[in-house]
């Protein structure tokens, strides 16, 4: 006869470590584990997402519970919400342009940072990418570039020099 997974536990064990979390929930005096009640299962407080409200400072149903019901109403009610949402970014367009401008000022160290490491995932699709539109578009990227040029005429000089000033150091061997 073959042994279960389950029947391998020590149920005297499993009994006691259970006596030792309640006693250390006990001296603590902090609720280190809640019941949700969608779910049934016994879960760890940060689970729960924070609720002031609440007496304990955590919701009743743990964070997984409340996405699915979260889902469940997005995809039975999907044309409100995305109708919903819409209406608020278009009643708030000035607020949410200010809010975003100002989080850019606020971060611009880290979302600097963000969007390197995924320019360096995405590099190669970037550049395919960046390859493919050109060659559709070589008449209008080129008009572009000679406006560039136009307009940038004293940079490209200088840049020139310094390139060829660090060239001729290089054939000398001269470090700098």
């Amino acid at each position: 006869m073959v042994k279960e997974s389950f029947e391998y536990v020590d149920i005297t064990l499993l009994k006691e470590l259970e006596q030792r979390l309640e006693e250390r929930e006990e001296k603590v005096g902090k609720i280190v584990f809640k019941v949700c009640p969608r779910c049934g299962v016994r879960k760890q407080i940060y689970q729960f997402t924070t609720d002031r409200r609440n007496t304990n400072g955590r919701t009743s149903v743990c964070k997984k519970c409340k996405i699915i019901e979260y889902l469940k109403y997005y995809y039975a009610n999907r044309e409100d919400v995305l109708l919903t949402n819409k209406r608020y970014r278009d009643d708030h367009k000035g607020q949410r342009t200010i809010y975003f401008k100002d989080y850019k000022e606020d971060h611009k160290e880290h979302l600097q940072k963000i969007a390197a490491i995924w320019y360096k995932k995405n590099k190669v699709a970037i550049k395919k990418r960046n390859l493919k539109y050109y060659n559709a578009n070589k008449e209008v990227c080129d008009k572009r570039r000679k406006i560039w040029i136009e307009n940038n005429e004293e940079n490209i000089k200088e840049y020139n020099r310094q390139y060829k000033r660090k060239q001729c150091m290089k054939k000398k061997g001269v470090k700098r």
